[in-house]
């Protein structure tokens, strides 16, 4: 039997798409913030413009200003090469029955906008998606997830990598046969390695690192619910969303950890009703960027990597999948 597609249920766009419902714009005037913090961040934008599906943005660290890169498509998860001057990302064309098999594919563009196309062909037949493509540190090659069908028909989602061009793909990690997929690849700085998550069968997700050669797959952080992972430029830190289940809330945090598991430390502290998730560095890892959401708005925010000095970036819509590099800002 022909495998379906797995469901990207992945914690970001769920709380993006709750807080959109809330919220369509938070005032600059009352939280714009100066800083110095270098290079630009591309996000993902989901508001009601481009008919409510979500646009990549670029966005000033500065102060949160931005100028809109995508429009007549959905587009999402994108990062941006080491040099800020390409950015990857999940594209569904016109944004059409993008929950259909084959709809989603991984494409580049140039960080002003221009230049885009595809560098995966999924069509629905052997490749059913491309999906959270990362550039590695040295931007020659794209790390992405993809949902593969055997000689058999049967689904093997994993790990892939694949040349910055979109050719010679190899596969790095398998879930298994019709098995929950790896997502959301990220290269350590010396391109070694990768850390990524996987879904499990009860909606919660299980970090890993593997070689870029597929050897040495590892748990990160047994029995943890942690997600959406972002290597710090140093390779000392991975930060990550923790998500923790109590009774009656489940909570959303930012938090680091030391790439042998070791030192699980707390950036953020929420209450109930707020989430924040999906971080990544600034280039010199000074700090990091992050979605913070609850019922009144959704606003991306920086923090010292020890999780002093917050700053939030005002926005419009709800800003998701951050990516920061060294990229000369806008305005």
């Amino acid at each position: 039997m022909r495998a379906q597609i797995l469901p990207r249920n992945h914690l970001t766009a769920v709380v993006a798409v709750m807080t959109v419902a809330v919220t369509a714009f938070i005032s600059p005037a009352a939280q714009a913030q100066e800083s110095n913090d270098p290079g630009l961040i591309v996000a993902a934008r989901f508001s009601a413009a481009n008919d409510g599906n979500p646009r990549l943005v670029a966005v000033n660290p500065r102060n949160g200003a931005t100028r809109v890169l995508t429009s007549g498509n959905q587009d999402q998860v994108p990062d941006l090469s080491p040099d800020g001057r390409t950015v990857v990302f999940e594209r569904c064309l016109k944004a059409l029955d993008c929950d259909q098999v084959g709809k989603i594919n991984v494409w580049t563009m140039r960080v002003d906008g221009s230049g885009a196309h595809p560098l995966t062909t999924c069509d629905g037949n052997r490749c059913l998606g491309a999906f959270d493509p990362a550039f590695s540190p040295d931007g020659r090659y794209v790390a992405f997830s993809q949902d593969l069908l055997d000689a058999n028909g049967v689904n093997f989602n994993g790990i892939f990598i694949m040349e910055a061009d979109g050719t010679h793909a190899r596969r790095i990690t398998s879930s298994g046969p019709d098995g929950l997929p790896d997502g959301q690849p990220q290269f350590s700085p010396d391109g070694k390695q990768l850390v990524f998550h996987r879904e499990l069968a009860d909606g919660s997700y299980q970090l890993l690192t593997v070689r870029v050669d597929g050897t040495r797959l590892r748990e990160l952080l047994p029995g943890v619910d942690g997600s959406a992972p972002s290597w710090s430029p140093d390779g000392k830190r991975i930060a990550f969303t923790l998500v923790r289940h109590n009774t009656d809330s489940t909570l959303s945090d930012v938090a680091t950890v030391r790439p042998n598991g070791a030192d699980l430390t707390m950036v953020t502290k929420n209450p109930a009703g707020t989430a924040s998730f999906a971080p990544d560095y600034a280039p010199d890892g000074s700090r990091v960027v992050f979605t913070r959401a609850n019922s009144v708005g959704c606003n991306l925010v920086t923090l010292g990597s020890s999780g002093g000095d917050r700053r939030v970036l005002p926005s419009e819509g709800c800003l998701v999948d951050a990516s920061w590099s060294n990229a000369a800002t806008h305005h």
